[in-house]
């Protein structure tokens, strides 16, 4: 990946060339990406394929060639790690950080000016860098051993050796022994690369935070999922790989959630069956809900502030995470003790 390259301007009139996003190679890329879904034809289920990832890679280099654009940038990371590991997903976000940078006022997709400026449309590509779908599953998956005796290991597949999360069913665990027999047999250069390349990741990521915060404060994307897991990686290699320096300058992320339950989580979503998968930026989960509703808030505080919407939004997100009876309390409280008796509820049990 030629960064220089791909960072010089387009054209000395438009340096961030056009828009793509109706472009014929522009579909077919985001097509291709998407794999192929379960098919059933008469009696015949017909299985999902994974993309092939060397061609979307070279079609988003091609693009990237004529275009800036972030939401290439993210199918290109997803693509980079599949073929080439975290080494990859540090060049790609070392090119997003430098567009930011330089490009700010023209990068795809572009601010909207008939809107002052509004940077929603850019900020929902960029939280494609953390969706846990696409780039978030292809660095799980991506092997960080490669031994010729052992094989190769994933991030996923420690943790489930280590029981932190489940395997699939009819999946074996991976054997502890083995994975710490993998990780000797390979080769001092490749495990200082591994390690080096999540530290540079972690490092363009907050420049890239930092950027949007600059520039558009609290509407900034949420990376802090991607954050969450390049640490955890960056411990597992420190703990199988680490040398002298192991754990060194590494900031733990934010007291918001950093630990195991959740950036480390892999989905069942993580096998051959959900080869094709729903676009950056789509609403998969209850952290996605409450950004949504954030950002929908944060628009009528900005457009509408007389507005009584948010007040009913804001109710409702304190429920995303609530229980049944919490909601039935929070929202018709006089017919609580009805649905108690329905359900044979006790004190205990509210």
């Amino acid at each position: 990946m030629d960064l220089d390259a791909l960072l010089a301007p387009v054209d000395d009139d438009a340096p961030c060339g056009p828009d793509l996003e109706y472009d014929a190679d522009f579909i077919a890329l985001e097509d291709a990406a998407r794999g192929k879904e379960e098919q059933q034809v008469g009696d015949q289920i017909i299985a999902s394929e994974e993309p092939d990832y060397k061609e979307v890679e070279a079609a988003a280099l091609e693009l990237l060639g004529r275009t800036k654009d972030i939401r290439i940038a993210v199918i290109l990371a997803e693509a980079g790690l599949r073929l080439h590991g975290p080494v990859a997903l540090a060049q790609v976000l070392e090119y997003v950080r430098r567009c930011l940078e330089q490009y700010w006022e023209c990068l795809h997709p572009e601010l909207d000016a008939e809107d002052d400026d509004d940077p929603t449309m850019r900020v929902n590509a960029a939280l494609g860098l953390a969706d846990n779908d696409t780039v978030l599953r292809a660095l799980r998956l991506a092997p960080l051993t490669d031994s010729r005796l052992m094989g190769r290991f994933s991030l996923r597949d420690i943790l489930i050796a280590n029981g932190e999360i489940e395997p699939r069913s009819g999946e074996d665990a991976p054997d502890p022994a083995a994975i710490a027999g993998a990780f000797e047999d390979t080769d001092a250069g490749h495990k200082q690369a591994l390690r080096a390349a999540v530290k540079t990741a972690r490092a363009e990521l907050k420049a890239i935070d930092a950027i949007f915060s600059d520039k558009v404060g609290a509407q900034g994307p949420d990376l802090a999922p991607l954050d969450k897991l390049l640490y955890r990686l960056s411990q597992t290699l420190d703990t199988y790989a680490g040398g002298d320096d192991a754990g060194a300058g590494e900031a733990a992320p934010g007291e918001d959630g950093a630990g195991p339950d959740e950036a480390e989580a892999v989905p069942a979503g993580d096998g051959p069956a959900a080869a094709a998968r729903s676009a950056p930026g789509t609403v998969n989960n209850a952290d996605d809900v409450l950004r949504a509703i954030d950002r929908i808030c944060d628009y009528y505080a900005r457009r509408e502030p007389s507005s009584p919407v948010p007040l009913i939004l804001k109710r409702a997100r304190r429920l995303v995470n609530a229980d049944f009876t919490t909601i039935i309390k929070d929202i018709a409280n006089d017919g609580y003790d009805q649905v108690a008796r329905l359900g044979g509820l006790d004190d205990d049990d509210e």
